[in-house]
């Protein structure tokens, strides 16, 4: 999220985290500057680990697809060349094979992004084309100076919808917006104003949800859940949970509902079930200006128009990781489209004090939850940050990860792993690793003193498997630069 000082908006994890300070980004591991963590051998990073055999990489999991193109190869406005950030992703209901994303391009150390990218590919990730969100920043023709929080969702008839915060650096205006595209990606509208502020409040963290089930009452509704930062404090006095809802294929939305005033919230996740119910889960906390305690529940029976009272389902050890921005308050949360299922995922401290993937499971609609479970199967001093969830067309369930166990420090060289659950997430098959050897995350954006690959990534669930979008490390195709941050992708299939 951000923090406005003096009319500039600096980036933050959550209101409770103070920003630090810009940094830039070379094509060489970044070294230790005046206000960094210094690394183990600074100035030198670790050796690379040699490519995996055949036997470590099993079968199903395909080579990884460069999905992004770097749009923006000059830029005047300070912003890191060459980075893209925090992806999202989703597969169309009716054709699982065709995928869109969406990740911010060039990101600023400060917060935000110089503009934010969709990506589309009709061939279950084999080949991928991408363009800069119409309208939306200065580099796309739009009037923003920045834009984050990029997330996409398939509605009926290939219809698409990319949700992100537009917002100034030199001002307090600041909007959560919806694109559509009518062509399964192709081409967009300019971004609708869902809510806009220009008083102080700061609208962040937004995620969308779309009811694809022709059964339902509410088909073709769309959600846009957030959280307002209220203006008055230092610099915020509280948090609110909010949705709003669209029904009429986003052309316009009802006035946001507000959910939960007490307390910080944040990385609230709308879901919809078979039968139209809308579900949300968020991190929060009792008391504002804390750190999360855990993930709040609360659920819509009418389309949205009405909401049960929040209740607290989990508790959290949160566990960051030492050097880099992740994801460990944000939930990730997935609903089975047969059986109606809802999965929560997280990275967590209880295990072994060091971040591990986690999950909770409800069979009743949210009515009750399983205890937590370990996930990820790698060694207990090597963190499993920035989680993912979802399932598939088969009920299988799984889960993704970025992973240091392939580095023996433990610090920087981080692979992709998922793992897949054949009995609704009771037990869990060994981890697949999805990366073919380990990237060096010090090539990364950078989110004020630390490595940033996003909040999140891509996990979607297909007919038969998974399709995975992170931000990993490579080349540059037709340059001499050999290491930068792009988005891949990847399927992972029997």
């Amino acid at each position: 999220m951000q923090k406005i000082v003096g009319g500039v908006v600096l980036a933050l994890v959550l209101s409770w985290v103070a920003a630090a300070p810009a940094a830039s980004v070379t094509q060489t591991p970044l070294q230790q500057g005046p206000h960094d963590r210094a690394p183990r051998g600074a100035g030198k990073p670790p050796a690379r680990p040699a490519a995996p055999s055949a036997a470590t990489r099993q079968a199903g999991v395909s080579e990884p697809v460069r999905a992004s193109t770097d749009l923006l190869l000059s830029d005047a406005a300070g912003a890191q060349l060459g980075t893209q950030a925090e992806p999202h992703l989703a597969a169309d209901p009716a054709d699982p094979s065709h995928l869109v994303a969406g990740w911010q391009e060039n990101r600023y150390s400060t917060g935000g992004a110089r503009a934010v990218t969709y990506g589309v590919s009709t061939d279950g990730g084999r080949t991928w084309t991408d363009g800069l969100l119409p309208s939306s920043t200065a580099p796309s023709g739009g009037p923003w100076q920045r834009a984050t929080d990029p997330w996409v969702e398939f509605g009926p008839e290939k219809r698409v919808y990319f949700a992100s915060l537009l917002y100034n650096a030199s001002n307090p205006d600041n909007a959560m917006c919806v694109s559509v595209s009518t062509d399964g990606g192709v081409t967009w509208g300019s971004p609708e104003k869902v809510f806009r502020s220009t008083n102080g409040d700061f609208n962040d963290k937004e995620a969308l949800a779309v009811d694809t089930f022709p059964s339902s009452k509410h088909y073709g509704n769309v959600y846009l859940a957030w959280d307002i930062n209220k203006a008055g404090g230092q610099p915020f006095s509280a948090q609110h949970a909010v949705i709003a809802r669209s029904t009429d294929g986003g052309q316009t939305y009802k006035a946001p509902v507000v959910l939960r005033t007490k307390g910080n919230n944040v990385g609230l996740l709308p879901r919809v079930g078979p039968d139209g119910t809308v579900y949300m889960v968020w991190a929060g906390n009792k008391k504002y200006g804390l750190g999360p305690e855990g993930f709040y529940f609360s659920k819509s029976t009418n389309g949205g128009r009405k909401w049960s009272k929040p209740r607290q389902i989990v508790n959290l050890d949160m566990a960051a990781v030492p050097g880099l921005r992740t994801g460990e308050f944000v939930p990730s949360f997935a609903v089975d489209r047969a059986s109606g299922a809802l999965y929560v995922a997280w990275q967590d401290g209880r295990w072994t004090g060091t971040a591990q993937a986690t999950l909770i499971v409800s069979l009743d609609g949210g009515a009750t939850w399983s205890e937590p479970m370990r996930v990820s199967d790698g060694p207990g001093d090597a963190a499993a940050f920035t989680v993912s969830v979802a399932a598939n067309a088969r009920g299988d369930v799984g889960v993704s990860y970025y992973s240091l166990r392939n580095d023996p420090d433990r610090d920087w060289l981080a692979d992709v792993y998922m793992q897949v659950s054949r009995d609704g997430g009771l037990t869990f098959e060994p981890a697949q690793r999805i990366t073919p050897s380990s990237f060096d995350v010090r090539f990364t954006a950078r989110a004020g003193n630390a490595y940033f690959p996003g909040d999140y990534t891509g996990l979607v669930g297909t007919s038969t498997g998974f399709h995975l979008l992170w931000v990993g490390v490579g080349p540059r195709p037709g340059t001499e630069v050999t290491a930068q941050p792009d988005v891949f992708s990847a399927p992972a299939t029997e």
